[in-house]
């Protein structure tokens, strides 16, 4: 299958966060004379919590962002992003994409045309969707052939939607 779109989740940027909130958190114990073993003990657990935290707000808060779509035409894989560990994946044929809807971008300067926000479907009950804000792939001809008649509305109302990444 080939990639149609991609947009991949900056895995790096959570576990900073917090690498950032644990040493301000130790640092700010140790300046302050509070016991070096307790406040390393604290330290740590925070780190633990931090840990347990990013897990479970990429499993339940990403439920549907899609990082990468690969098809052929007639089936297609999802994959949903997540912090840690493997996304979940989708398989579908094009007809079980139902209920598509996009929206505008919210950053975009008066008077230019809009651009493509996200776009919303569901697969089998499912509810997943793609980010146009900074996608690192997009195959304009591979995401029509999903739906060819919503897709050719999504390029009319949408005329910046290019491809991106080759």
């Amino acid at each position: 299958m080939k990639l149609i779109f991609s947009d991949p989740t900056p895995r790096w940027v959570p576990f900073i966060a917090a690498a950032m909130i644990v040493a301000g958190v130790w640092v700010a114990g140790v300046w302050n004379g509070i016991d070096f073993l307790l406040i390393t003990k604290l330290a740590v657990g925070l780190a633990c919590v931090l840990f347990v935290l990013i897990f479970f707000q990429s499993r339940f808060f990403w439920k549907g962002q899609v990082a990468s779509l690969s098809g052929d035409g007639e089936r297609f894989e999802a994959v949903t992003a997540v912090w840690i560990g493997r996304g979940k994946r989708i398989a579908f044929n094009r007809m079980e994409a139902k209920d598509w809807t996009a929206s505008a971008s919210t950053a975009q300067p008066p008077g230019e045309k809009p651009k493509l926000g996200t776009v919303k479907f569901t697969v089998r009950g499912t509810p997943l969707d793609l980010s146009f804000v900074n996608p690192k792939r997009i195959d304009v001809a591979g995401l029509t052939a999903l739906s060819p008649g919503y897709w050719a509305r999504v390029r009319a109302d949408y005329p910046t939607l290019k491809n991106i990444g080759g």
